[in-house]
């Protein structure tokens, strides 16, 4: 049985459904222009929205659309209510589950490099929705950091310094359109089937790589306690 079943159902109240939108979005780390973008509406309106002042059918509508909601009406319809008792079971799960991280700036193309190579795989992903332009240079910048991982060891000290020069080319172009980076990364541990059983093992760290909107970047990011194979 899952934490929110058996929870009573009724329509939202404006304030409650201003709380969800909110949650949402941050979920997401989306910010509130970045939402109004995707929902073809004004930052203004999610303001509104997440104020408590309710919406409109059709914005709740485009708003469903843009959280990726196969029913565009959820949020014109009854929700399940989680209990305070249930709520407080879902923080402690999702405390349980996830760490938050600070989200950490790289600052060269020396940086991104070095993180591809402490590393074992990546989570790279935007936070937005790019434009053709930016999303051309983040992909450039995710095949390069991807392409070296797998030949780094057999670069030399001079390829090297050209790969720094060449990532740091792609860190301003991002820069330059506006998009700036945030990273952390999590360990990766190999699960053990044994009798006796026997902990995990370490064996390495993913890197989450996040494109944010200059000035929208959070200060932290949510990510997996541990990561396992096997």
């Amino acid at each position: 049985m899952g934490i929110f079943d058996a929870t009573d159902t009724r329509l939202l109240s404006k304030a409650e459904l201003g709380q969800v939108i909110r949650y949402l979005r941050e979920l997401r780390q989306w910010s509130q222009e970045t939402l109004a973008e995707l929902a073809h509406t004004t930052p203004r309106t999610i303001q509104r929205v997440e104020a408590g002042s309710g919406a409109s059918v059709n914005t709740l509508r485009s708003l469903a659309d843009a959280f990726e909601y196969q029913d565009i009406d959820i949020f014109n319809k009854p929700m399940p209510i989680p209990t305070d008792e249930q709520l407080q079971a879902a923080r402690e799960q999702f405390e349980k589950d996830y760490v938050m991280s600070k989200a950490l700036q790289p600052d060269s193309g020396r940086c991104l490099a070095k993180l591809a190579t402490e590393t074992i795989g990546d989570y790279i992903e935007p936070a937005f929705e790019l434009s053709r332009d930016q999303a051309v240079a983040f992909a450039e910048l995710t095949d390069y950091l991807r392409d070296y991982r797998d030949v780094a060891d057999d670069c030399s000290s001079t390829s090297r310094l050209l790969v720094f020069d060449e990532l740091q080319e792609m860190l301003d172009r991002l820069g330059e359109q506006g998009v700036t980076l945030r990273y952390a990364t999590t360990p990766v541990v190999q699960r053990v089937t044994s009798d006796p059983p026997q902990e995990a093992q370490p064996i390495g760290k993913v890197l989450y790589l996040l494109a944010f909107k200059e000035g929208e970047a959070p200060e932290e990011l949510a990510l997996p306690r541990r990561m396992g194979i096997g």
